[in-house]
């Protein structure tokens, strides 16, 4: 199979910085690591692979404990814990084995797909209608900048390797917003917010089956954790449920929810003014 190639970024890394994410992924790849035992083995992808993409972004400094605290996020991003131990141990095999690997998850993963026109046009469609509150945390501002990213997408002249990073970006942007906070939500905006990043996921899984395996994981430890594996449980997730269309759906309950909120102001208003007008004069 003929490897696609992903360029590198034209940000220029400090050599000194650049020999040190070698030695990293050199020291984390040989064919000895074929004998470690399987945990070990991912273990030891995730961070050589965190260090290449780190080096592949372009940055300017070396930080081995910024790779270990990213490794986990790569692993799920790249989707490692999916590879056969024989493909895992080509990956270790050498730093080139390494980078081919990474490439070739990057480019099944988040590369387009025949049908971008539409995968681009669903996005447009969530970008118009997520929630924008007053409420939205950091973690939701940086998802809703990938979506509208991607949204933006021009199918006839963006570059394959601008896609695969706005992909990979909101891939990443979206794990960050479910991780942790796989249970119900307490009140209607973090439930907005919860459901957003399920829309995003689900648009993406229906536009490459590739992230059919890597969505059905995320959805079963939302179910897991919720206790809601049954179908017909109140609080089950299916990820069909999710998607442009129902990011419509829900911005017209906000709408009608902040209509029915303002019509309840109003209303305690002229109760409270009639009640005052109602009140016997005291005379002096």
């Amino acid at each position: 199979m003929k490897e696609d190639k992903i360029k590198e970024t034209p940000k220029k890394v400090s050599s000194q910085a650049d020999a040190k994410f070698k030695a990293y992924i050199e020291a984390h790849t040989g064919e000895a690591l074929s004998e470690k035992k399987p945990r070990e083995k991912i273990d030891t992808l995730a961070k050589a692979s965190t260090a290449y993409m780190l080096m592949k972004a372009g940055n300017k400094k070396y930080n081995e404990n910024v790779i270990h605290r990213k490794a986990e996020k790569i692993k799920r991003t790249l989707d490692l814990d999916d590879l056969h131990e024989v493909e895992i141990d080509s990956m270790l095999s050498n730093p080139e084995n390494l980078r081919k690997g990474v490439n070739h998850q990057l480019n099944t993963l988040y590369a387009p797909k025949d049908n971008l026109k539409d995968y681009v046009k669903q996005m447009k469609t969530l970008a118009d209608n997520m929630p924008m509150d007053d409420s939205r945390g950091a973690q939701y501002n940086t998802m809703a900048n990938c979506i509208k990213d991607v949204a933006e997408i021009d199918p006839d002249k963006t570059s394959k390797d601008r896609i695969i990073i706005k992909n990979y970006k909101l891939m990443q942007s979206i794990e960050r917003n479910i991780q942790g906070k796989e249970r119900v939500r307490r009140t209607d905006a973090g439930m907005e917010h919860f459901n957003t990043a399920l829309d995003a996921l689900s648009i993406m899984n229906d536009h490459n089956p590739a992230l059919n395996d890597k969505t059905e994981a995320i959805v079963d430890k939302i179910n897991y954790t919720r206790g809601s594996e049954r179908s017909n449980h109140k609080d089950h997730v299916d990820i069909k449920e999710f998607g442009a269309a129902r990011s419509i759906e829900a911005k017209k309950a906000r709408a009608q929810r902040a209509k029915e909120r303002r019509l309840e102001r109003t209303l305690d208003k002229d109760k409270l003014k009639k009640k005052q007008m109602e009140m016997p004069m005291l005379r002096m």
